[in-house]
């Protein structure tokens, strides 16, 4: 349809052609502003106006794709860094513990690791803490404002590309230190082999979720210098 035919439709399809965020939040959105878009045509109707010029004077009042998209993809930006911490706060702490696991059992080598290798363990413990901890900050920030600054989500998809690059560049050192591990271990406990399976799986979630907060963000800033409110 035309937006002259269906200036309601045509307005709801291009906010949700350029705006960029959570399907779950963004879904919501949209359904919001479509009924409530419906309710004013349903207004202007009880004054008096017919379906199509009720529809234009509810469009007009709502406002232009180009004024309310920024707002809107500023809230949902939000939602993204939340998101983003969310999952450094859970699964980077759920990997160590997995990996911990493995290592206290005794099941991850059949002998002891070199010292090199025990110390790079350590050091990637160390770096899990470390990000988790500053993914909690954001986090919890997001529950004491409305809406979170964009350069906050900006830096959970930091954090969490530090995280996936320093963790996973370590665990390929210690590999290469130790190049027999992922056999001996996979063949001392099966169960290392889920362990390896939740840890790449978290990483993938990690790495997509940051560099969708890293975009988002920097779409923001685009969409306030009065570039094209949609992100690519």
């Amino acid at each position: 349809m035309t937006t002259a035919l269906d200036p309601i439709g045509a307005h709801v399809a291009e906010l949700d052609r350029v705006l960029r965020g959570p399907a779950n939040v963004k879904r919501s959105m949209i359904t919001e502003v479509r009924e409530g878009l419906a309710d004013a045509v349903a207004a202007h109707q009880d004054r008096g106006l017919d379906p199509r010029h009720a529809a234009a004077a509810a469009v007009r009042e709502f406002g232009t794709v180009g004024e309310v998209a920024p707002l809107m993809q500023e809230e949902l930006t939000a939602r993204q860094g939340r998101r983003t911490a969310l999952l450094l706060v859970v699964l980077f702490p759920a990997t160590l513990v997995a990996w911990d696991a493995v290592w206290m059992t005794g099941s991850g080598w059949s002998a002891p690791p070199s010292a090199t290798v025990a110390a790079l363990a350590r050091a990637v413990d160390s770096l899990t803490l470390v990000i988790a901890t500053a993914a909690l900050i954001p986090l919890l920030a997001s529950f004491r404002t409305a809406r979170l600054p964009r350069w906050v989500t900006g830096l959970t998809g930091v954090i969490g590309a530090l995280g996936v690059v320093g963790c996973g560049g370590l665990s390929v050192v210690m590999n290469v230190l130790a190049p027999h591990h992922d056999g001996q271990s996979l063949a001392a406990s099966p169960a290392t082999a889920l362990v390896i399976a939740f840890s790449a799986t978290a990483g993938a979630l990690v790495t997509r979720s940051a560099i969708r907060s890293l975009r988002f963000a920097r779409g923001c800033r685009r969409s306030d210098e009065g570039a094209d409110p949609q992100i690519r």
